[in-house]
């Protein structure tokens, strides 16, 4: 199969083309730039297995091409999509993929970025509230001039959607994963991303006919990040263990917290959303498009006369925050804003003090201990020297003084008693001994009388 710089390919007329720089290559194909066509690129696939049905699927796509022409943009046609324009094959006839007009990667960039208001920052993306709803318009356009040909994205996520950073005109790429419309047959898309899947598609996945539920939902998603500083629909504070920590379980179980009316009973707002400061008529629009009943979801055309009013600059709908010009507001409503930006930096600051409170804390309970164990030592050593009780060398000592002299008595002392008593009529030298004998017995039973109860009533250091 052709895949390598200056092979040769052959479009719908047998016109001979020749492949040049490889852009990219993925799962499915290779993009090639095109010596004979500067504003083409080529995709080729990898493999001739499934050649027929993506022949008869670009086919399809040739025949029913969605109304989404180049938009005139800084002196140059910005491609709004990747959408295939005529069909490649090689030498023998035998199809192998097809051209499509390139689009800029450089002028633009993924939706995600624009999300996290730090990375737009760091990267000169807008970040105020007029351009993000400008954004979500477009998008909204895009995919309904899609739906109008009955195709979908299906697979449609931040990371999917680029945009012209000059125009802020939407760019997709890789038209050719889409659920296609043909005639008579439904070209199935491959792939879905959990976060933005619908609650009925978590488990079973997205059939046949079920695709336009689908974008819708995932649109809503997008728009809400886009129009609330990235954060997920699904995301919020969980009442109770039993809540899922996981997005796709949270869509699946219908848990949004941001409708309008009674606080959600399993799942409460993140503390760093605006939505209470978007105007009624935007919240009805997410509450349909997140309750449990699937036909109630807005339409992308729906979405796209809704926003389109909010970004028109002459409707009036977005006006400038008094008190920083960076920010827009709907008229008649709070700067969501100013307050995320004011609740962001309490928090900061509350984080700053409880880290210059913690080695603070840390010395006085050092300090606190310290005092403790040099008031326990003085007190100790007063109290043990003022009862008499002994250290431990002192009570070992004693110890083994008690037992050999309880061993002497009961060895030696008493035998020698019993023989005094048992004399009638002893000599001067026996008496004297034995008298000798009765004092020694007299002194081991003083010491013992006086060391044993001592060692049995002395206290542990």
């Amino acid at each position: 199969m052709p895949g390598r710089s200056g092979e040769k390919v052959y479009d719908a007329q047998r016109r001979p083309l020749t492949l040049e720089r490889l852009l990219k290559s993925g799962g499915a194909g290779s993009v090639f730039t095109l010596k004979e066509r500067p504003r083409e690129v080529a995709k080729l696939y990898h493999s001739d297995k499934d050649a027929r049905v993506y022949e008869r699927k670009l086919q399809a796509m040739l025949e029913l091409q969605p109304d989404l022409p180049p938009m005139e943009g800084q002196g140059a046609d910005q491609v709004q999509i990747a959408w295939p324009m005529t069909l490649l094959r090689d030498r023998s006839g035998r199809f192998i993929g097809f051209t499509m007009p390139i689009l800029d990667l450089s002028a633009t960039s993924d939706l995600e970025h624009v999300l996290q208001e730090r990375q737009a920052r760091s990267e000169g993306l807008p970040t105020g509230l007029g351009a993000k709803m400008t954004l979500a318009a477009n998008l909204a356009v895009m995919l309904a001039a899609l739906h109008r040909r009955q195709h979908y994205v299906v697979d449609l996520k931040p990371l999917n959607v680029r945009f012209y950073r000059s125009t802020l005109f939407i760019a997709m790429l890789d038209c050719d994963g889409f659920s296609i419309q043909g005639k008579g047959e439904r070209f199935p898309a491959g792939q879905v991303t959990t976060d933005y899947l619908a609650s009925e598609f978590q488990q079973p996945g997205v059939k046949p006919g079920q695709e336009e539920a689908q974008d819708r939902f995932a649109l809503a998603v997008m728009v809400f990040q886009l129009l609330n500083s990235g954060l997920h629909p699904y995301a919020g504070r969980p009442q109770g263990a039993t809540v899922p920590s996981d997005l796709p379980a949270r869509i699946a179980a219908n848990l949004y917290p941001y409708a309008r009316g009674k606080p959600h009973p399993r799942m409460l707002p993140s503390p760093v959303s605006g939505h209470e400061m978007f105007p009624p008529a935007l919240r009805d629009m997410f509450d349909r498009a997140f309750s449990a009943q699937a036909r109630r979801r807005p339409s992308a055309q729906e979405w796209a006369t809704l926003l389109l009013d909010y970004a028109r600059r002459n409707a009036g709908q977005l006006v400038a925050c008094g008190k920083d010009a960076a920010h827009q507001h709907f008229v008649g409503m709070p700067c969501a804003a100013c307050a995320r930006a004011e609740l962001l930096a309490g928090s900061a600051r509350a984080a700053q003090t409880r880290t210059r409170q913690k080695p603070n804390k840390a010395r006085k309970q050092r300090a606190r201990t310290a005092a403790r164990v040099a008031q326990a030592q003085p007190v100790t050593a007063q109290a043990s020297a003022a009862s008499g009780v002994p250290g431990v060398m002192s009570r070992v000592t004693m110890a083994v003084i008690g037992t050999l002299l309880l061993g002497w008595v009961m060895g030696w002392g008493m035998p020698a008693y019993r023989r005094y008593s048992a004399l009638v009529d002893p000599g001067i030298w026996d008496g004297v001994g034995l008298a000798v004998q009765m004092a020694m017995l007299a002194i081991a039973i003083l010491l013992f009388i006086l060391f044993v109860p001592m060692l049995i009533m002395s206290k542990r250091p």
